[in-house]
């Protein structure tokens, strides 16, 4: 029999007519564990990782034991369910898929229909979770929120909405506005909802239309940031991330939000645990340093808004030799607005496909780029890219890989000896 991550796959992203029947009627063959659990409920284009982690590392300096449910993984599948920082082990993972497809054979499917992957994981997350006897869950959205498996959920302790920007238009819409409302799917009365300030003003709309109460974090203060992570000031108090990057102090706040008001509500979240959680949250594959010598830097930003906040980020950090870019992008993004924003940032740029259906040719990716003084080559196998960079950088030089969250693991795998 195959491995279970393999199986999961196979069974691909669309399962069918949008909705939540499926995962509904799955949960309950499996006696319905996500209403024995507790969730922080995360949704937005962008930042929910990185918030969705900060939150996290908040609530088990706490004390809680706390499950952390995120999409995609990097390297390995194990990455997306995880509970006090350990990822799911292989035993459980197998034990579990076998569990939920038994629970699978006892339901009646349209004949157009099945359990998709996403419905299946998150399922999966569930039982795991109620296992391991969270206090607590971080749940991230797959894709939008009203229809999104994870929004089987009862009303969450509270529902955050972080940054909202143009991204899978195919399916969400092709506003910000219309994007927001499968986003505020979430957002449930009787659950405190948060929205990450600085939005554009049509997603404000409906995120007011859709909870009129929803919390908004001021604004931060003294904001920066260099390859030691990002501080700012927040309610009169410095702040510190390891996170790099300006655009982490708008997710740092939005999680610092969920915090309070979650405290008010009765969690304990203790000062230092909020301090010493926010100093040591990690978020792989986002502005992180993988190797040294050279400067690699991996950030798995592939739409408008993630591009746009890593060249302001890239601009701020000033380094003193050259940056090489390793580009590699799936197709059904928005890639010329991308590439009209990364080739401005280097004249050393190497262009690659990640290992994805989806992926974008990397010839063709190279004439969008519409720069060829700045190719310095093209390579369909992402390692020959990765080689030809190290090759090209002096020392004192960075290269920085983006456009792809499939490309930034395939760099972790490169040059990050230890990841599982």
């Amino acid at each position: 029999m195959s491995r279970p991550a393999d199986r999961i796959h196979a069974r691909g992203r669309f399962s069918g007519k949008p909705g939540l029947h499926r995962i509904r009627a799955l949960c309950a063959a499996l006696g319905n564990p996500q209403k024995k659990l507790k969730f922080v409920h995360i949704a937005g284009t962008n930042g929910k990782g990185s918030t969705a982690a900060m939150l996290a590392g908040v609530f088990q300096e706490a004390g809680y034991r706390t499950g952390l449910f995120t999409s995609p993984f990097l390297v390995t599948f194990h990455e997306r369910i995880r509970v006090d920082g350990m990822m799911i082990d292989d035993a459980s993972l197998a034990r579990l898929t076998d569990r939920v497809e038994a629970a699978e054979r006892t339901l009646t499917l349209p004949a157009d229909e099945h359990i998709g992957e996403f419905e299946f994981v998150t399922a999966m997350a569930f039982l795991y979770f109620v296992e391991q006897n969270c206090d607590i869950v971080i749940l991230e959205t797959g894709l939008g929120g009203s229809f999104d498996a994870t929004n089987v959920i009862d009303p969450p302790e509270a529902a955050v909405i972080t940054s909202i920007s143009l991204d899978h238009m195919a399916v969400l819409g092709s506003t910000t506005g219309e994007i927001a409302r499968s986003k505020a799917g979430i957002l449930k009365k009787g659950s405190a909802a948060i929205c990450a300030a600085g939005q554009p003003a049509d997603v404000m709309e409906v995120i007011h239309a859709a909870c009129p109460m929803v919390q908004i974090p001021e604004p931060a203060l003294d904001a920066v940031c260099d390859l030691n992570g990002t501080s700012f000031t927040w309610q009169g108090k410095r702040w510190h991330t390891p996170m790099i990057g300006l655009y982490q102090v708008q997710n740092a706040c939005t999680a610092l939000q969920t915090i309070f008001v979650l405290r008010n509500l009765g969690w304990d979240l203790p000062d230092a645990a909020i301090q010493h959680g926010l100093e040591q949250a990690v978020m792989p594959g986002r502005m992180e340093i993988v190797c040294q010598k050279p400067r690699v830097i991996v950030d798995g930003g592939h739409n408008e808004g993630g591009v746009n906040a890593i060249a302001r980020t890239i601009q701020t950090l000033h380094f003193r030799g050259n940056l090489h870019l390793v580009i590699g992008m799936v197709a059904d993004k928005n890639v010329a607005a991308c590439t009209e924003t990364l080739k401005t940032l280097s004249d050393s740029i190497f262009v690659t496909q990640p290992e994805n259906e989806r992926a974008m040719a990397a010839d063709e990716l190279a004439q969008m780029l519409n720069h060829q003084s700045a190719v310095r080559g093209i390579y369909p196998a992402s390692e020959d890219a990765f080689r030809a960079a190290v090759q090209r950088a002096a020392p004192g030089d960075t290269i920085l890989v983006c456009g792809s969250l499939y490309l930034v693991g395939e760099a972790e795998k490169y040059f990050v000896s230890d990841r599982k």
